[in-house]
């Protein structure tokens, strides 16, 4: 092993192989291509005199060094980054930065008309559907294709940050002429009835999952569509039911006729979470970006609130 200490580049070049399992992935995070990531790779297993990762399927797998080393060095690599990023100059009035994000789609309008109205024209919001790969949602967060993103559940993992942003009640909705549901739902009669519902999963099972102990498995399922709104387009026209967050029912409770009523079942209200990863943490721009999006959160609480319903 050399007695030289390896360079900050180099072990930032390791860390992000660390994080992405990715020659490729680490090089579309730096900004750089996977010639260099292979060539600093080499430089640091020779400086360090140990086999750094093995090849497996398209990615690399870290030696039982590397996960010893990552380990000790992660934290300090994180601040340095963070201490290089808080001294970036960030001006929102004068910015031509564009932020980038992905958000269930009953946040999307909420996100857009916030940064539509501030007074920086040049500053602007490009806003994403969520990935339906639950394997895959957060690599383009890890590869900084997005600067952040909002889900129902924290990832498990080292180098990503995150915030509540938000909380919302669960309604079941029906079209106002619905044959057999005036006004309450019963437990029994939401079981039976049919129901639309987002093919979407988080950890293996349907969002509503995550929030009630019932058994839903007895429900039948008759849609299984890639939007809440899909499923609220279609039960407004046919006598199917569907549970979906009250924030999206209440946008268009009156253009869809629908009816807005109380889940039949103990829940948890579903929690939004704003998630980053840890090195954009001091940075000025992004320190920024994650106030404007908790501020327009608040302002969907503020409306949610206004419209209080009676069950």
């Amino acid at each position: 092993m050399s007695n030289d200490i390896p360079n900050f580049n180099l072990l930032a070049v390791f860390s992000a192989v660390m994080e992405q399992g990715s020659l490729s992935k680490a090089a579309t995070q730096l900004g750089t291509n996977q010639s260099t990531i292979s060539t600093s790779l080499s430089r640091l297993k020779k400086d360090v005199g140990q086999e750094l990762f093995v090849r497996k399927g398209r990615g690399v797998v870290p030696t039982s060094y590397s996960q010893m080393l990552y380990k000790q060095i992660k934290e300090p690599i994180e601040q340095l980054n963070g201490v290089f990023s808080s001294m970036a100059d960030f001006d929102p009035q004068r910015s031509h930065r564009k932020f980038s994000l992905s958000s269930p789609e009953h946040l999307q309008w909420m996100l857009l008309n916030h940064f539509g109205s501030l007074p920086n024209p040049n500053l602007q919001l490009a806003v994403h559907d969520q990935d339906d790969d639950d394997d895959s949602i957060y690599e383009d967060l890890l590869s900084s294709k997005y600067d952040a993103m909002i889900d129902i559940l924290v990832p498990e993992h080292p180098s990503i940050e995150s915030v509540q942003l938000l909380e919302s009640d669960v309604v079941v909705i029906c079209r106002e002429g619905h044959p057999r549901i005036q006004g309450k739902i019963t437990q029994e009669q939401f079981l039976q009835e049919k129901h639309a519902v987002l093919e979407r999963r988080r950890r293996k099972a349907r969002s509503l999952e995550h929030y009630t102990s019932l058994d839903l498995s007895q429900r039948e399922i008759v849609f299984r569509g890639r939007s809440l709104f899909s499923s609220m387009l279609l039960v407004s026209q046919s006598d199917y039911i569907t549970a979906l967050p009250i924030s999206l029912a209440l946008q268009f409770q009156e253009q869809l006729k629908l009816q807005l009523l109380k889940p039949p079942f103990e829940y948890q209200p579903i929690a939004h979470y704003l998630i980053w990863l840890k090195r954009q943490t001091a940075d000025p721009a992004h320190s920024w970006f994650r106030d404007q999006v908790l501020g327009s959160s608040h302002k969907l609480s503020d409306i949610t609130n206004d419209k209080p319903l009676v069950f």
